[in-house]
């Protein structure tokens, strides 16, 4: 019997951190991937834009960005934040990350329940850094 409660508790246990898992844990480039039919891969949207070629340099998204894009303003873009939150909130009907992902703010910013403090996720580019493919 005794077994049999251990072999269930470790099970539940199993379940619940499956449960709380992190299917984004490097937010930027957990959800922007080549899916085969479309590239969503930051350098493949920079480029339809035209961005200049910042990305190649840019190793972590999306702290690298702010070399550029100081949080600040002092940089010679506007804000990481600014540009991801307008893009990502923008026309809800329309965009990817209110109808695919539900708006979800936690696919880029991890939560400390014990302190309240939110944190920007962090992850490697996934993408070539000489190519934009």
């Amino acid at each position: 019997m005794r077994n049999a409660l251990m072999l269930l508790s470790a099970l539940a246990l199993t379940g619940l951190a499956a449960a709380l898992a992190d299917d984004y844990p490097d937010g930027c480039v957990s959800c922007h991937v080549d899916q085969g039919g479309k590239d969503m891969r930051l350098n493949v949207l920079l480029a339809e834009i035209g961005h200049g070629r910042g990305g190649e340099r840019t190793k972590e998204i999306p702290t690298g960005c702010n070399r550029c894009h100081a949080a600040d303003g002092s940089g010679v873009g506007p804000p990481t934040r600014t540009i991801v939150h307008t893009l990502h909130y923008r026309d809800p009907s329309e965009n990817l990350f209110m109808t695919e992902y539900n708006g979800d703010c936690q696919h880029c910013h991890s939560m400390d329940g014990a302190t309240g403090k939110a944190t920007i996720k962090v992850g490697e580019r996934n993408w070539n850094m000489t190519t934009a493919q």
